[in-house]
C-alpha cells in the first residue's frame, strides 16, 4: 500500500524512487527508470554509460524566447542499515513510513539525499501545465563517493547558463559556495632491526575528530600530530626507535587515535612518568576543544624497530608536516577557504604509509599546500602521488537567479533566505568549471540525519520547496 500522497507528484514519484535500488555504484535499476519515464512522455533524452541521465523539455507556451534552465541532482545514495537489519541495498526497495510529519525508512537510510532532487524533476518533467522556460534535468550518479556523475557530465549536450541545483539539505538555506580538494598519498620505503631495549605502547585516544570539512577550523587536536609532538619531545631526554606507528582511518575525518610502538633507553616507569608530564604541559590547549584526550603508556612486546636516526627523522617529518585551518574567506565571514588534513598513518615491514586530503577553493591554494607537502617528502626521502584535484565553487557575489530564488522564498514564507557555505565539497563546483559562467542557484527541503539510519525528510518542506521552485520558473 502506498505510504505517501499519491496525487502530489513530488511525493509519489519520492515513493517510486525508493521502490528502485540506487546506492552509489549501483544505480542502474533507477537510471532506468527515469530513462523509461523520458522514453513513455516522448520526451527527448540521452542515457550514459556510467547511468548518467538527460532529459529535456520544451519551454511552455509563451517562454520560448526565455533562455533555458538546468534542474540538477544525484540520483545515488548512502546505503548504511541496523546490524539486525537484513535489507539488500542491491536488491530490496526502502521500507518507507509517515511519523509527526517525517518520512522515514525501516532499519535503513531513507535516500532523501538525493531522491529529492529526482522526484522535483520528475514532477515538473510530468505536469503540461506548468510555465517554464525550455529545460535540461540533469541526474547525475556518484556524488556520495567522489561527485563521478558532475565530474564525467557531457556538458556539451548541455546549452543551459542557469542552474537550480537541487541538492539542498534546508529548506531556508542556500548553498553558495564549496571547496575543492586533493588527495595525496605519502610513501617511504623502511628498514628495521633487531633491538634489545624495552618497549612501550603509546596510545592517544579520546579525541573528538570530526569532518575535516566542518571541524577543521575548530581547534580539535590531530592524534598524529600529538603522537609526535609527545614523541619528539620524549627524544630530547632519551633515544626511542620506532616500530610501528599507526593512526587515523577516513581521508576526510581528523584523527582520534594513534598508537605508537618504541623502544627506548631508559625503564618504563620512567617514561611513563615523562610522557605524562610532557602532555600535562600541553592539556590546556585542549581544554575548550577536546577536553576528554588520554594519553597513556603499557609495556610493549618486542619488534623490529627503526634505527635510532630513522625514527629520529620519521617524528621530525610528522611534527613540521602541516595540518589544519590555512585561509579564511574576506567575504564570507567565519567560512575556511583552505586547510589540510593529515588523516592516516601506517607503518608496514617495509613501508611507512600516510594519506593526506586537501581542501580549498581555489586551484592555486590546492596547488600550494600540494607544494609544501612534497616539498617536504623531498627532504625527508618520501616518495609521493597526487591524485586528480577536484574543483571549489567560488562564491559569486551578484548572482541574478539567486536574487530571484530569494524573492520567491521571501514571498511565500515571509522570511528571508539565508547564504550557506562549506568548505566540503558539492557537484555544483564540477558543474560551474564545466560551464564557465553559469549562474547556480540552490534550493532544497528539509532533510536531517542523512547518511545515517535516523534519516528523515520534513513533508512540510518538501511540500514548500516544490510550490516555491514552480513559482520560480514561472519567472525566469
Amino acid at each position: 500500500m502506498p505510504v505517501l500522497d499519491q496525487y502530489f507528484k513530488p511525493e509519489y514519484y519520492f515513493e517510486q524512487i525508493c521502490r528502485y535500488p540506487h546506492g552509489s555504484y549501483h544505480e542502474k535499476p533507477l537510471s532506468d527508470y527515469i530513462a523509461d519515464f523520458a522514453k513513455e512522455r516522448g520526451l527527448r533524452y540521452r542515457q550514459y554509460d556510467n547511468f548518467n541521465v538527460i532529459i529535456y523539455k520544451n519551454a511552455f507556451k509563451g517562454y520560448e524566447d526565455h533562455e533555458p534552465v538546468m534542474l540538477q541532482g544525484h540520483i545515488d545514495m548512502v546505503c548504511e542499515k541496523l546490524p539486525e537489519c537484513d535489507h539488500d541495498f542491491e536488491k530490496d526497495p526502502i521500507e518507507i513510513y509517515v511519523q509527526d510529519g517525517k518520512v522515514k525508512a525501516r532499519g535503513t537510510t531513507l535516500g532523501s539525499d538525493d531522491g529529492i532532487s529526482a522526484a522535483y524533476m520528475l514532477s515538473i518533467l510530468d505536469d503540461d501545465r506548468l510555465p517554464h522556460p525550455a529545460l535540461e534535468c540533469v541526474f547525475t550518479v556518484q556524488e556520495e563517493v567522489g561527485c563521478y556523475g558532475a565530474r564525467d557530465l557531457d556538458f556539451a549536450a548541455l546549452r543551459s547558463k542557469r542552474m537550480i541545483g537541487l541538492d539542498n539539505m534546508r529548506f531556508d538555506s542556500s548553498d553558495v559556495t564549496c571547496s575543492g580538494s586533493q588527495k595525496i598519498f605519502l610513501s617511504k620505503k623502511i628498514n628495521k632491526e633487531e633491538n634489545d631495549d624495552g618497549f612501550c605502547l603509546l596510545k592517544v585516544q579520546g579525541l573528538l575528530g570530526g569532518h575535516s570539512a566542518g571541524y577543521i577550523n575548530a581547534e580539535r587536536a590531530n592524534a598524529i600530530k600529538l603522537t609526535a609532538r609527545i614523541l619528539n619531545e620524549l627524544n630530547k631526554e632519551t633515544h626511542i626507535s620506532i616500530a610501528c606507528i599507526n593512526g587515523g582511518d577516513k581521508d576526510n575525518a581528523i584523527p582520534v587515535y594513534c598508537e605508537t610502538l618504541f623502544s627506548a633507553k631508559l625503564p618504563y616507569e620512567e617514561v611513563n612518568r615523562k610522557i605524562t608530564s610532557i602532555f600535562n604541559s600541553y592539556k590546556d590547549e585542549f581544554a575548550d576543544s577536546d577536553k576528554d584526550i588520554t594519553v597513556s603508556v603499557e609495556k610493549g612486546k618486542k619488534e623490529k624497530t627503526l634505527s635510532i636516526k630513522d625514527s629520529k627523522d620519521l617524528l621530525r617529518y610528522l611534527l613540521i608536516m602541516p595540518n589544519g585551518f590555512r585561509h579564511r574567506s574576506m567575504v564570507i565571514e567565519g567560512l575556511t577557504t583552505a586547510s589540510e588534513n593529515l588523516a592516516s598513518i601506517r607503518t608496514g615491514d617495509d613501508e611507512i604509509r600516510i594519506r593526506y586530503f586537501t581542501r580549498a577553493a581555489l586551484y592555486s591554494h590546492l596547488d600550494e599546500m600540494a607544494d609544501e607537502i612534497t616539498a617536504i617528502c623531498d627532504l625527508y626521502g618520501f616518495s609521493y602521488e597526487l591524485e586528480e584535484k577536484c574543483p571549489g565553487w567560488n562564491y559569486v557575489k551578484d548572482s541574478p537567479l539567486r536574487k530571484k530564488l530569494f524573492d520567491v522564498f521571501e514571498k511565500h514564507t515571509g522570511r528571508k533566505m539565508k547564504e550557506l557555505a562549506t568548505h566540503g565539497g558539492l557537484e555544483t563546483a564540477y558543474i560551474a568549471n564545466g560551464i564557465p559562467g553559469i549562474d547556480i542557484a540552490c534550493m532544497g527541503a528539509d532533510c536531517s540525519d542523512y547518511h545515517t539510519v535516523r534519516e528523515s525528510l520534513d513533508l512540510k518542506t518538501f511540500r514548500a520547496a516544490y510550490e516555491i521552485l514552480k513559482d520560480l520558473l514561472s519567472q525566469l
